[in-house]
């Protein structure tokens, strides 16, 4: 996309500074003069779509996205098809044609399974599962969602791994199975930690609050409720808006506050009428029918059950529930065998590789390819030979997750170039620390760094990070930060036999989430 917005700004044309319909006719324009590859036509369509989509114009937009599909061909445009069929469905869902997203769906799983997409792969098992939320049969969507555990290690994205393991959490709640929904939600908080998205945090403590009154602790489900922060004008940021004054009226309910509750929803009802979403719609009228009722006001919540009996009966049959059924689900067991089979293919192919481009390797390294500009340290490109030299050569190694505590905040606060200054003198002190004989530091990506320390046990590692951790907690900041300190979260691991890199880093990185979920610049172990 970057090289045909250039190509553009190359012809003398400005991308940026066109909206609404004036937009449509720039796009228009680019993709009969500018753009020569069917992949950059496709992309101009797309790009129309979403200003469609922002026009009202819905059906319209949907109609560049199938054409801008048409424009493309497997395998060599597999990435691009299945962008735009994750948009495509999202189109089709938001105006209630199901059928035709569920043929999205599975269209996109089987082409993302062909071609070892996993995260794709995953949205589209989402989308299915969600379809059956929208029905309402929580337990065949929550069937759905599990489907994905076998492979939780290997999403690549940690927003979508989080917001599989929300939709998962939900189907839990609502099925009344709070043993694992409390446990479950655990491990939403720590993820949302590392995710930098306030409306997914946002439902972490709309599920707690749901988990805490359904335990009968309505205070403290009212107290989660008033620790959710979105932005306004999202659309995601709408539906969490109105799905906190939902839970709150539920709340209000249970302690006897009906009045307060019935004001809170009534608000909520006319706000969602206008949305138009059936689904959150249905939600409502069901909690205030049972408010009316609880108030003895029969009449008004017989109204509310009809108005929620019209629009279940509407949902029921418009989603293709038939055909999410057990065939379905079989369709994806058997792709669950496929994709342990292109993790494993993924890794004997790397494995391979590196055997065969060693001398090639070597001459990158005098190249100098393989460092960080910035640190000095190893960058990624390294740590992918070096961690298939050690699973060659059967090497057990020790993985340290190493990750800047509140790093955001001395960027915003104090400067990115200030923020760098930090990244470097974290960088020289793991350099100058790990310098012995079978470690290695790496600089992972922005405040990431890893450190490798072979033939290492869990409590040399365990010892060597608080050590590591300690002398960042004491270093001389003053000169970097003036009055601000800076403390660092450590999460390790131990490699295991047999098993692939990716899923050594997961548990690592699970270990670093639980050290900063209990307080940040501290150590834990996985």
């Amino acid at each position: 996309m970057e090289a045909f917005l250039n190509k553009i700004s190359d012809s003398g044309l400005d991308a940026s500074s066109v909206t609404g319909e004036e937009a449509l006719v720039f796009w228009n324009h680019v993709r009969e003069h500018v753009a020569t590859t069917p992949q950059e036509k496709a992309q101009s369509h797309v790009i129309s779509a979403e200003f469609r989509t922002s026009l009202g114009q819905h059906q319209d937009g949907i109609a560049e996205l199938r054409a801008a599909l048409n424009l493309l061909a497997l395998p060599q445009d597999a990435n691009l098809i299945l962008e735009v069929k994750g948009y495509l469905a999202d189109r089709l869902v938001d105006q209630g044609d199901f059928s035709s997203a569920l043929l999205e769906y599975i269209s996109s799983s089987s082409i993302a399974v062909e071609n070892s997409h996993i995260d794709d792969y995953v949205k589209a098992v989402i989308g299915m599962g969600n379809l059956c939320d929208a029905y309402g049969d929580h337990a065949r969507a929550l069937r759905y969602y599990q489907k994905i555990d076998g492979i939780d290690h290997a999403i690549n994205s940690r927003s979508l791994r989080l917001r599989y393991k929300l939709y998962k959490l939900a189907c839990l709640i609502d099925l009344n199975r709070i043993k694992p929904a409390e446990g479950l939600v655990k491990e939403c908080e720590e993820l949302s930690i590392l995710v930098s998205d306030k409306v997914l945090s946002g439902q972490v403590h709309l599920y707690q609050a749901k988990l805490l009154r359904k335990c009968g602790k309505l205070d403290e489900a009212m107290q989660c409720l008033g620790l959710v922060k979105y932005a306004a004008g999202n659309i995601n940021s709408n539906w969490l808006s109105n799905m906190i004054r939902m839970e709150l009226g539920y709340c209000l309910t249970e302690a006897g506050k009906t009045h307060l509750a019935n004001w809170v929803l009534e608000s909520v009802y006319l706000r969602v009428k206008s949305s138009g979403s059936p689904i959150l719609n249905l939600r409502l009228v069901d909690a205030l029918a049972s408010i009316c009722e609880l108030q003895n006001n029969f009449k008004k919540a017989l109204e509310y059950q009809h108005n929620a009996y019209r629009i279940e009966s509407d949902l029921m049959k418009k989603v293709p529930i038939t055909e999410l059924g057990s065939s379905q689900l079989r369709r994806l067991s058997r792709f669950e065998l496929q994709l342990k089979l292109i993790l494993s293919e993924i890794e004997n192919r790397e494995l391979k590789e590196t055997t065969e481009s060693q001398k090639h390797t070597v001459a990158q390294l005098r190249q100098d390819v393989f460092s960080d500009p910035l640190t000095g340290l190893h960058n990624r490109r390294w740590l992918d030979v070096k961690l298939k030299d050690l699973l060659i050569n059967e090497t057990p190694f020790a993985l340290m997750v190493v990750d800047i505590d509140h790093f955001k905040s001395i960027n915003d606060e104090l400067s990115h170039l200030v923020g760098d200054k930090a990244i470097v003198a974290v960088s020289s002190e793991l350099a100058n620390y790990f310098r012995f004989k079978g470690s290695s530091c790496v600089r992972f990506g922005g405040e990431e760094f890893l450190v490798i320390l072979e033939n290492a046990d869990i409590d040399k590692a365990t010892l060597l990070a608080e050590n590591y951790r300690d002398n960042i907690y004491h270093y001389n900041w003053r000169d970097v930060l003036g009055e601000r300190g800076l403390t660092v979260s450590i999460g390790i691991t131990l490699h295991r036999e047999g098993e692939n890199t990716q899923r050594t880093f997961y548990r690592a990185d699970k270990a670093l989430y639980r050290a900063k979920a209990n307080g940040r610049n501290q150590v834990c172990s996985e």
